[in-house]
């Protein structure tokens, strides 16, 4: 592992730190992560792509948690609602372990795509609390 997959997974925790505290049933935290990169990444790679991305590291996944397998959804609304059923059919460790996996294989195969260093800023960018830091940096 170099330096930049050890920052990736840096901020992959980051960004799941809160996942499941403080909610019901934790689904919904869960989720919180992916609508930021999903806001953050349609730009660049558009909603198609990140479907598609997303449906490959599901795919991926699956053969750990054959439940997370998805069918494809053109859209994130679809995808993160068929998303959020799933993690709340099963308890509340296996939902973060099964989404924390497929958070790491997303991020896996997007600096694949894009390089580590691109991929490392985007998870920055939408990492909780520094969306507002970076507005000011880009003033």
């Amino acid at each position: 592992m170099d330096k930049h997959d050890d920052k990736r997974q840096q901020l992959l925790v980051a960004m799941t730190a809160s996942c499941g505290a403080g909610a019901r049933d934790g689904t919904g935290s869960l989720l919180q992560p992916w609508s930021r990169l999903a806001r953050n990444l349609c730009p660049l790679i558009g909603e198609s792509g990140f479907c598609a991305l997303f449906g490959r590291a599901a795919r991926l996944v699956s053969a750990r948690f054959e439940w997370i397998a998805i069918p494809s959804f053109k859209t994130i609304e679809a995808l993160l609602t068929a998303l959020g059923e799933r993690l709340a059919s099963v308890s509340a460790e296996q939902a973060r372990a099964a989404n924390m996996a497929l958070l790491d294989t997303f991020t896996r195969l997007l600096a694949d795509l894009i390089g580590q260093a691109l991929t490392i800023r985007l998870l920055h960018s939408a990492a909780p609390g520094t969306g507002e830091q970076n507005a000011q940096e880009q003033k």
